[in-house]
């Protein structure tokens, strides 16, 4: 009898072993599970590493970083996708009897791929210094740039005249071009207007395909 019992003592030892160093594995797994769902997600990004698109573009347009600041807020997807659409929303309305000014680039299969990923990102965004080093930077919303309002919160900036906005670049056609928004808001409402800017890479380099219009009004926020 007693060699019974320590035969099933030993048992469950083993069975309570067991189970311990399973649940340890499973605990490990998923934490592995999670890292790589981590890791996968960050390469998959939709948005560039680097911002050296947006940096050749404002030399290009010989941008001085003297004159202009740049505003810390990035501007909205949407302003990018409603130029590029000449329209609101997914669907783009081509109007009969009229010019039609839509890019060349415009392809309706890959727009919808672009208005899915980029449209319902909604999240504010901030750019860093180290994306624009050579620029100063303006805090504050758009809105209230050269208001009373503005130089109240930033006494410091009350002299600020031209300050450069941009969005975050975003990826188009299978990723063959990042287009992104660009404005010089100044203080005398000069009402130059905004555009979407259109990169390639050929190489080592960036090039400009194309600037885009914006259909609405100029120089509007």
């Amino acid at each position: 009898m007693f060699k019974a019992m320590n035969k099933s003592f030993t048992t469950l030892v083993f069975i309570s072993f067991f189970l311990n160093v399973f649940s340890k594995l499973m605990c490990y797994g998923k934490i592995i599970l999670i890292l790589f769902l981590f890791f996968f997600l960050s390469c998959a990004s939709p948005y560039l590493k680097s911002y050296e698109p947006v940096n050749t573009f404002l030399e290009l347009e010989n941008v001085s970083s003297k004159k202009n600041y740049i505003l810390r807020v990035k501007e909205s997807n949407n302003q990018t996708l409603r130029i590029f659409n000449r329209g609101e929303g997914s669907k783009h309305k081509v109007y009969p009897n009229k010019t039609d000014y839509t890019s060349e680039l415009f392809n309706e299969k890959h727009w919808r791929k672009l208005y899915l990923k980029y449209a319902n990102d909604t999240i504010k965004k901030y750019w860093k210094n180290e994306d624009f080093p050579k620029y100063r930077f303006v805090e504050g919303k758009r809105e209230q740039l050269f208001t009373y309002t503005f130089s109240k919160k930033y006494p410091d900036l009350k002299d600020v005249e031209n300050v450069v906005v941009l969005s975050e670049p975003i990826y188009y056609y299978n990723k063959r071009y990042v287009m992104f928004f660009y404005h010089i808001d100044d203080y005398l409402f000069s009402g130059n207007p905004q555009i979407v800017v259109v990169m390639k890479r050929e190489g080592n380099k960036w090039i400009l395909v194309e600037k885009i219009g914006d259909y609405s009004c100029s120089g509007c926020l």
